[in-house]
């Protein structure tokens, strides 16, 4: 979460200081609550027990580090320090200092004087991964064609379909590519080098791994799609929102 929240932020600094953005909340929370609800929003069969509080509580303390705050973010957070000390999850230490920890996220964060330092760019999924990614209640699946660099970014197809829950790695089988569709209003083939997508399993339980190394009979048949110069395009785990919405729009 706070390689996650150094992206957006180093992202969302430079869009105020040129007027693209209203606020630097108006654009890191919305992207930062896609992308964690999964796991905030998830059932209990998906996420072990008190791991939404611990996490409500972690993006509190966080968003303090990067100078922003957000009043039902903070509800949340009190009452998990609540759920956790009931529940004896964490530490005496914890216990005791819980006041302080109140007083702390209820005080008014100090913006940041600088960008925070860019995250390390590493992964730990590999060329053949089968997997499926959730963005707002739909999952998305996706062929991994290769790693950039020394293990530093996944490149990804996406398959031509859309699940309204997590599919199975058979599901996805023999389908074809999601092209994306351009100006001449023809689809060409379209596969994304994804920075920040590091952890398996996803500790934000966005993405999930169906299969591991598959062959190329997994990868998604792009031969009805037209071919452009580039290999792929350069993305992040937060571009990915807009790039799973734009190319499955219609």
């Amino acid at each position: 979460m706070d390689e996650d929240l150094s992206r957006l932020m180093i992202r969302a600094l430079s869009f105020k200081k040129h007027g693209s953005i209203p606020t630097v909340e108006s654009y890191v929370i919305p992207r930062l609550l896609k992308r964690w609800n999964c796991a905030l929003e998830a059932g209990k069969e998906e996420v072990k027990k008190y791991y939404k509080e611990t996490a409500i509580l972690a993006m509190s303390i966080l968003m303090h580090k990067y100078g922003i705050s957000e009043k039902s973010i903070q509800e949340k957070a009190l009452n998990a320090i609540s759920v956790l000390n009931d529940a004896v999850v964490l530490s005496d230490d914890f216990f005791r200092k819980s006041e302080e920890i109140k007083t702390f996220i209820q005080s008014q964060p100090k913006p940041l004087s600088k960008k925070p330092s860019y995250p390390e760019n590493t992964t730990f999924y590999r060329a053949g991964d089968v997997i499926s990614i959730q963005l707002e209640g739909k999952y998305y699946g996706a062929y991994i064609l290769e790693i950039t660099g020394i293990n530093e970014s996944p490149v990804l197809e996406f398959y031509d379909c859309i699940f309204d829950n997590k599919p199975q790695l058979m599901d996805l089988k023999g389908l074809r590519a999601k092209g994306n569709k351009l100006n001449d209003g023809k689809r060409y083939v379209s596969c994304h080098a994804v920075y920040g997508m590091k952890y398996l399993p996803d500790l934000a339980n966005q993405v999930h791994l169906l299969g591991a190394c598959k062959t190329n009979d997994f990868r998604p048949d792009n031969d009805h799609l037209n071919r452009t110069e580039g290999l792929y395009s350069v993305s992040d785990i937060f571009k990915l929102q807009e790039t799973i919405h734009r190319l499955y729009e219609e």
